[in-house]
């Protein structure tokens, strides 16, 4: 039985002159009783208000599921009835996703879900002294973790927020490290297709890693493997221009802007990032050293003086990626991409920082400039520093049409938050992250929202304790945060809600669709993404567009695969719905 919360008035005035930007509500809404490090907003009963899903793996992998009682009144736990943490039948264990990727896979209209699993069942036993791999009496290697059976799957939603697990009806993932997904319309046939990404085979052993899986969409939430028909097939060998990577992050964007959607990999353990440009004919091709998406220019893989390691191999002389976050940050009409980086000062200057990677356009073939120092940070200690940007998001905080990032570092000891960067022209940024009100150590994921519908974007924010030291541990267990936007300057808003019409036309969720909104001068390009990084990244799949003082949209232009639409004079501040082939309309939550 759902026990429902009490309805709490979380509708706060906005902050007084001098006050905060965001107020932390995640106690008051009913969210901070559980742990929580990978956090999403999903819709996950269609009324049009956020639904929060918790992952967490704070003394194991689970999941949590929070219906949202209607913006003002918190939320409540769902966590059972959703069904996201079974096990198909008939078995009765607990079956956790490493990562949780949300799309309409059946276009039905509501939000399905493929639920990554991290299977590391290939990692044999070593000696601690020697390093040496243990075996039994036969002769054969010994396991780390056994085989539990359980692997990535696809579940269905009824519409209520209540999934049934697919099996082998869905996708049959191998037993392999997926850390990463993205659901996106490749072939644009109106059909959700999946990238499934996967990490190494057997961490700390070597370095030889899971190839990545393509799966195309076949209806019903049914999948085909392409893998290799598609070219995305990788080696299993190590330090190869084909070799399987580690791969941390998924992402999709059309980075060249040819109606297409392309494949950014976000690759760990200093090896280089993949972006997997659409051909249009079913197969891609890694545009990412031509692009310079792969990495910085310095690949001497030379570590400073007093560090007793030897160099590097180019291969190795990369990042530790973890995000891509694509935008047209600057309103050019081209899509640029933040790179969240794991970065130590150790490290020297061959491994790869946080970069903005801003796009040329067309003109130079969708190659990518790359800005590493835009987010000045103090360091506490000069050299061994440490930059833990796992997570990274673009959203327009102070609707004054110009995208802000927001910028996620922990698990490591030294000055790790939760910062913003306002964004006050193309490549200069303002920390604001006083202001904002933030004292985030060690932040999880993040995903943005207007989860009350007021017209603000808010965030909801992991707590990470990994090698937090515990007098700055604060509760018993790594709560989340629901920062409440509290931002009042009289700017305007509109936010876009999609559906499309399925096979034969857009996928019904409107993912990939591009939508582009003019009032006044600014011109402001939005795509729907089901993940940009790390452990199913992602936010609500409602587009946000900040109008500054502008009372409506001159216009939006639709780019739907059956055809551009254009609406003239849209009044401002307000929900709307566009369908393909059905108009825009108000759309008011239930």
């Amino acid at each position: 039985m759902i026990q429902l919360l009490p309805l709490l008035m979380l509708a706060l005035p906005a902050a007084a002159a001098g006050g905060p930007y965001f107020v932390d509500v995640a106690s008051a809404a009913g969210l901070a009783a559980v742990s929580a490090q990978n956090p999403a907003w999903a819709d996950l009963n269609g009324d049009g208000w956020p639904d929060a899903v918790l992952g967490s793996t704070f003394g194991g992998q689970v999941s949590r599921v929070f219906l949202s009682s209607g913006g003002a009144g918190g939320f409540y736990d769902f966590t059972a009835e959703s069904g996201v943490n079974a096990a198909p039948a008939p078995s009765t264990a607990a079956r956790a996703g490493s990562a949780l990727v949300f799309g309409d896979l059946d276009n039905d209209g509501d939000l399905d879900l493929f639920s990554a699993r991290y299977s590391e069942f290939e990692k044999p036993k070593t000696d601690p002294k020697t390093g040496a791999v243990l075996k039994d009496a036969a002769g054969g290697a010994l396991y780390e973790k056994a085989d539990d059976g359980l692997r990535s799957a696809v579940l269905l939603n009824d519409g209520t927020g209540r999934f049934t697990h697919l099996g082998k009806a869905g996708v049959e993932e191998p037993a392999e490290t997926t850390a990463a997904a993205a659901l996106f319309d490749y072939d644009n046939d109106g059909l959700l297709d999946l990238y499934a990404g996967n990490w190494y085979k057997e961490y700390g052993v070597s370095f030889l890693c899971y190839p990545s899986r393509l799966y195309r969409g076949l209806g019903g939430g049914s999948f085909a493997e392409t893998t290799g028909s598609a070219g995305l097939l990788t080696a299993p060998t190590e330090g190869g221009a084909d070799s399987s990577r580690p791969v941390y992050g998924v992402s999709h964007c059309d980075w060249d802007g040819d109606g297409r959607q392309d494949l950014l990999v976000s690759v760990y353990g200093r090896q280089a990032n993949r972006l997997w440009r659409n051909n249009g004919d079913g197969t891609f091709s890694d545009r990412a050293p031509a692009s310079g998406f792969d990495g910085d220019a310095i690949r001497h893989g030379r570590y400073p003086p007093g560090v007793k390691r030897e160099p590097e191999k180019e291969w190795r002389s990369h990042g530790n990626t973890f995000s891509a976050a694509c935008a047209d940050y600057d309103n050019d009409g081209d899509t640029d991409v933040f790179l969240g980086e794991i970065t130590h000062g150790w490290a020297g200057e061959a491994s790869d920082r946080s970069s903005l990677l801003e796009n040329k356009g067309p003109g130079k073939g969708g190659a990518f400039k790359r800005y590493p120092d835009l987010l000045y940070r103090v360091h506490q200690d000069t050299r061994n520093w440490n930059q833990g940007d796992m997570r990274a998001a673009w959203a327009d905080f102070d609707n004054d049409g110009r995208l802000d990032l927001l910028l996620a570092s922990g698990d490591y000891p030294d000055g790790q938050y939760l910062r913003l960067f306002r964004q006050v022209r193309p490549r200069k940024f303002e920390e604001i992250t006083a202001k904002a009100g933030f004292d985030w150590e060690s932040s999880g994921g993040i995903s943005v929202a207007d989860y009350d519908r007021d017209g603000r974007l808010d965030i909801l924010a992991g707590k990470s304790w990994m090698r937090m030291p515990a007098d700055r541990r604060r509760g018993a267990w790594p709560a989340p945060a629901l920062f409440h936007n509290h931002i009042n300057n009289g700017n305007h808003w509109l936010a876009v809600k999609l559906e499309g019409r399925g096979a034969g036309g857009s996928n019904r969720g409107g993912v990939g669709v591009e939508v582009i909104v003019k009032a006044g001068r600014l011109t402001q390009r939005r795509v729907i993404s089901t993940s940009h990084g790390h452990a199913g990244l992602t936010d609500d799949q409602v587009l946000h567009f900040g109008l500054g003082k502008a009372k409506a949209a001159d216009s939006i232009e639709v780019r739907w695969n059956s055809g551009a639409a254009v609406y003239k004079k849209i009044a401002a501040d307000r929900f709307v719905k566009i369908s393909e082939g059905g108009g825009l309309a108000d759309w008011p939550a239930r």
